[in-house]
């Protein structure tokens, strides 16, 4: 799986393999130059995305078993919301020469056991030095011959915006928790966050249901993963498709009264959790009027418009959602 192993470190490739599991696709899988896996169908969906220390996570508030964890969901994320299954991950893993071997291991178990609840497989790697540790992840999945990829570009006038999530905002409600100063991640535990040690644990390991993209999902006329806030995702969907989205407060004020507790205690507003929090991978989707699947709730509505836009209950939102280059250092 990987070749350039930090410190000289001879047994460390011979103690992550084993985390690693084979099924009848990965006709050659870690352990060689390269995998050969057997897709379902000709056509491939593929996706790429990295997690660096210090800008996407901090590893005082996480584990390196949840680091691996969330690597895994935000490309498999990618996959699904094409419609498709996933079906293997390659990664390449940088870390300091001092890295200790366990740190490695449990990237590896953590990226290993997300994909393999999602039907995919880790197939190969590669392992290298850096000042940071930085861990980027390759997904490939397959779409079923005769179906259509789902795209961004499908929404409707008429049309009803949906959410493949009970809750929104949890993922961000985690960070301020974490960025607050007042938590810390130890064995798998999260202490210093009382009532609300479940938002840090999700923030670092989200657990969204993925299946919903490559199963009910295939009947969405558009859809994307929630990666960087509701706001700015629901704009990529309403310019690619050419429409205006109107978010309904009553069907989001649940999901703010939630957090409102939390908010309280750090001086915020859950409604700027809900509307802009990103990192929560779930299915954003349109349907076609009456046809919301199951695992699916009705979050607003498409419409017309002269140019693209979103709004609350047609009123303009204020703030703006995650942006890589706007991050601090």
């Amino acid at each position: 799986m990987m070749r350039d192993e930090p410190r000289g470190e001879s047994g460390l490739l011979a103690r992550m393999l084993p985390l690693l599991s084979t099924d009848d696709r990965i006709e050659v899988g870690p352990g060689d130059d390269a995998a050969v896996v057997r897709l379902p169908s000709p056509r491939m969906v593929v996706t790429t995305d990295t997690l660096v220390e210090g800008y996407d996570f901090l590893l005082p508030a996480t584990t390196p078993l949840w680091i691996g964890h969330k690597a895994a969901v935000q490309n498999l994320a990618d996959v699904a919301a094409m419609g498709a299954r996933p079906i293997a991950l390659v990664s390449a893993l940088s870390a300091p020469g001092d890295t200790p071997a366990h740190v490695f291991e449990d990237l590896t178990r953590g990226l290993a056991r997300r994909a393999e609840a999602d039907g995919a497989r880790v197939v190969g790697g590669d392992l290298g030095r850096a000042d940071r540790l930085t861990l980027t992840v390759t997904a490939l999945g397959a779409l079923e011959e005769g179906a259509a990829p789902v795209l961004r570009s499908g929404a409707r006038p008429g049309h009803v915006l949906a959410i493949g999530a009970p809750r929104l905002g949890r993922s961000a409600a985690g960070l301020a928790l974490v960025l607050s100063g007042r938590i810390r991640v130890q064995d798998g535990r999260v202490h210093g966050a009382g009532d609300f040690a479940d938002l840090v644990a999700w923030h670092d390991a989200p657990e969204p249901d993925l299946s919903l993209g490559w199963s009910v999902g295939r009947g969405a006329s558009a859809m994307m993963d929630l990666s960087d806030g509701l706001v700015q995702d629901g704009m990529r969907i309403a310019r690619a498709s050419s429409v205006a989205l109107d978010l309904e407060a009553g069907a989001l004020a649940p999901d703010a009264a939630a957090l409102q507790d939390l908010a309280g205690e750090l001086g915020a507003d859950p409604w700027a959790w809900v509307l802009h929090g990103g990192e929560e991978h779930a299915m954003l989707a349109t349907f076609p009027a009456g046809a919301v699947p199951a695992g699916f709730r009705p979050i607003g509505r498409v419409g017309e418009a002269a140019q693209p836009l979103v709004t609350l209950d047609g009123e303009r939102i204020g703030g703006r959602g995650f942006d890589h280059f706007d991050a601090p250092a």
